[in-house]
């Protein structure tokens, strides 16, 4: 079962997936030019979705087993 945290965490994951796919279409097409921009925009929204998620659970994943955590303590042991 996913915490409120974990979901969270994967719903900010997608959103911001889908946005900066969206941005690269924009400016693919400042560049380039002459590209069907509703296609592409489409195209980059699935692939936000798609990819957005499993960059989430992987972030959660790594949090909920104490890696980053560990991380951060070996970094600065006098913060505990």
């Amino acid at each position: 079962m996913m915490t409120h945290r974990r979901k969270l965490l994967v719903v900010a994951a997608t959103i911001a997936a889908v946005i900066v796919c969206v941005a690269v279409v924009f400016v693919l097409d400042a560049v380039a030019g002459g590209i069907d921009r509703r296609f592409a925009v489409a195209c980059a929204v699935v692939i936000g979705l798609i990819i957005g998620p499993l960059a989430g659970l992987w972030i959660s994943a790594a949090l909920d087993d104490g890696d980053i955590d560990e991380a951060v303590e070996r970094r600065a042991p006098s913060r505990n």
